[in-house]
């Protein structure tokens, strides 16, 4: 028996199925990239004394990754601090001088003046110092180690590289006409078969690209999820689930 349906019926079917079509979600493919990766480099040239951290270790912002040779910039900043504790003596005695008269303030600035010098040739000889310890830029993981210790490393050389991934970008591409309907701080689903086959990550538009490719006609978009439990890895295949409009 075959059925047929009035011309209210069919147009009703017809409206009913376009609206079920533009309330599903539409799925883009993208790629898991890590919030930040960073190469730390030595920012002089130097014998490495020590390495702090191997490849795997979590560092905090301001922790010691490796100890550059340093005994010659320890010295230094031990002669500087001499000199300045002497200045500093000096530039007391002078203001007593002065109030009694005894010295004009001409030579009473002049001390002044010496003090100022010292005290920067010492922060200088500190900063110098502190350029032969390594330091973590930001929170994160070691994932690589370029030298051992013992080797001589040359000013810009790699030493380590970082990456964050408390939190991630899950990056995809769309068609320009699309783009526009994204917003900045939208809600999206994204699924990552490998690590959670079930599981269902939100995140959130953080950035669309401006630009076109000319070649493509796509634009390149970024969603900011959380990750803090790690179940996600910079490098896997996602999907990004859009909502229908």
């Amino acid at each position: 028996m075959r059925l047929r349906l009035s011309p209210h019926a069919l147009a009703a079917v017809l409206a009913a199925s376009a609206a079920a079509l533009s309330a599903a979600a539409i799925e883009y493919p993208g790629l898991v990239l890590p919030l930040k990766e960073v190469v730390v480099s030595a920012p002089v040239q130097a014998r490495i004394e020590r390495l702090a951290v191997k490849e795997g270790d979590r560092v905090k912002a301001g922790d010691t990754l490796a100890q550059l040779y340093s005994r010659i910039e320890e010295l230094d900043t031990q002669r500087t601090k001499a000199a300045l504790e002497k200045r500093e003596f000096d530039y007391k005695g002078s203001k007593n001088l002065s109030a009694d008269s005894i010295i004009s303030q001409d030579e009473a600035l002049k001390a002044k003046i010496e003090l100022d010098l010292a005290r920067l040739q010492h922060e200088q000889a500190a900063e110098v110092l502190a350029q032969r310890t390594i330091k973590a830029p930001l929170d994160g993981i070691v994932v690589e180690k370029h030298q051992e210790a013992g080797e001589t490393v040359a000013a810009s050389q790699p030493l380590f590289r970082l990456v964050d991934i408390s939190r991630l970008y899950v990056q995809f591409y769309v068609r320009a006409e699309d783009a526009g309907a994204l917003r900045l701080g939208e809600t999206m689903e994204v699924r990552c078969p490998v690590a959670d086959a079930t599981r269902v990550f939100p995140g959130k538009v953080d950035f669309v690209d401006p630009r076109v490719d000319a070649a493509s006609g796509l634009m390149r978009v970024k969603v900011l999820l959380d990750n803090a439990d790690a179940a996600l890895k910079p490098g896997l295949r996602a999907t990004v689930a859009i909502p229908g409009r």
